[in-house]
């Protein structure tokens, strides 16, 4: 018999990360956050409004918060209705914390359409506040 996990491994670089616009569809079923990192390539969207994670191992880090979410169906909506749907994959892929690496469910584009230019650091955090003080 099998049973539901305690807690679901979820990456996040984008907007489920903590303060982003899907935090709060997300933050109750919070129990633990942590900084993580996964190798590949972060662009923005070819609206140039939310980041897409493509892989590359030999590409650089993609900064983020490894995520454990109580499993259920208000996380699953999320997830489903919010990211699967605009054409993400699920993947289940090793990132790594300070405390060592760690097998999670991380959201990747896996096609050449949709990208937008590069964000070259890697971190959508710092890419909006860059964006925010450009502006200003």
């Amino acid at each position: 018999m099998t049973f539901p996990p305690s807690a679901v491994p979820l990456f996040v670089y984008g907007s489920l990360r903590p303060g982003m616009a899907l935090w709060e569809a997300i933050s109750a079923h919070v129990l633990r956050s942590r900084p993580a990192t996964l190798r590949g390539r972060l662009f923005w969207d070819a609206g140039g409004e939310w980041p897409v994670l493509v892989l590359d191992d030999a590409a650089g880090l993609v900064r983020g918060e490894l995520l454990s979410l109580q499993p259920g169906d208000a996380v699953n909506r999320v997830i489903v209705d919010e990211e699967l749907l605009y054409g993400y994959d699920a993947r289940w892929l090793p990132v790594a914390t300070d405390a060592g690496e760690h097998d999670a469910l991380v959201l990747v584009w896996n096609r050449p359409q949709g990208l937008g230019p590069e964000i070259a650091h890697g971190d959508f955090l710092r890419a909006t506040a860059e964006r925010a003080a450009a502006q200003t």
